[in-house]
């Protein structure tokens, strides 16, 4: 028997159900469309990070709100600042993604280079550069 009040999920950019991780997080820019959003969950099929609030429902019919609400507010701006390989261009979820697929978890996907005046370099995936990263475990 299902309780009444437990969460229900659904993943507003793939529609799976599955949650891989829910975590906490703030921002401190009052005008970000994350200004109020206090925790987010990584789907476990896109592997897209997404504010709780969009990926948990209570009745059917927001379902369809949060979708729109996902694809107009927040995605767009997650789009702007979600990491993504200088090589590939592939952004984090992606990559996650693939790696999964190959039965590599690990939180290292990316290293930064680094350039001779100190400023900071560009981002390179673990699927780009997989020499790089054959010393962390799999």
């Amino acid at each position: 028997m299902e309780k009444e009040n437990q969460e229900k999920f659904q993943c507003p950019e793939c529609e799976s159900k599955n949650i891989r991780f829910r975590f906490k997080v703030s921002t401190k820019d009052k005008n970000n469309p994350y200004a109020n959003v206090t925790e987010e969950i990584q789907c476990a099929s896109c592997f897209m990070d997404i504010p709780a609030n969009v990926f948990i429902f209570k009745n059917a019919n927001d379902i369809e709100d949060n979708k729109k609400i996902w694809q107009s507010f927040y995605k767009p701006e997650h789009l702007k600042v979600a990491a993504q390989c200088s090589k590939c261009s592939q952004y984090y979820w992606q990559i996650e993604k693939q790696l999964s697929d190959i039965n590599i978890t690990s939180p290292d996907i990316f290293y930064q280079t680094y350039d001779t005046k100190g400023s900071g370099g560009k981002m390179v995936c673990r699927l780009c550069d997989p020499e790089a990263f054959k010393n962390n475990k799999q």
